[in-house]
């Protein structure tokens, strides 16, 4: 179940990519209008996996008593924050872009704190 949910997100990562693209504004309004629709497909699909999931960790609470995590954060709590923490990843990495055809490098980008995220 997992390995679908990532599956759908690495599609949005890869959709919004492309969908930030500045001279995409400067194609036909019906791009645009696609473009949404799509967004709204990857949404509702990555929604639909959010609740398998869901499930699939309410059910191991409740036979288990325990919680799942990965890298030491409650997995929901993970899943909540991915698309936010995606797309703050994307808005560094086209800034990174922007500062190098500027002439100036960003070395390092600052870690994300995870609870600071709302």
């Amino acid at each position: 179940v997992s390995s679908g949910i990532n599956a759908e997100y690495g599609e949005l990562e890869i959709f919004e990519r492309e969908s930030s693209d500045p001279k995409r504004l400067f194609e036909r309004q019906a791009g645009r209008l696609r473009e949404e629709k799509q967004r709204s497909v990857l949404h509702r699909r990555i929604k639909k996996c959010d609740k398998v999931v869901h499930s699939h960790i309410q059910k191991v609470k409740d036979k288990l008593g325990d919680k799942v995590t990965y890298q030491g954060r409650e997995y929901r709590d993970k899943m909540s924050r991915d698309m936010t923490e995606m797309l703050y990843w994307l808005q560094q990495e086209r800034r990174q872009t922007a500062l190098e055809r500027g002439g100036m490098v960003m070395i390092d980008l600052p870690p994300i704190d995870p609870s600071s995220i709302v």
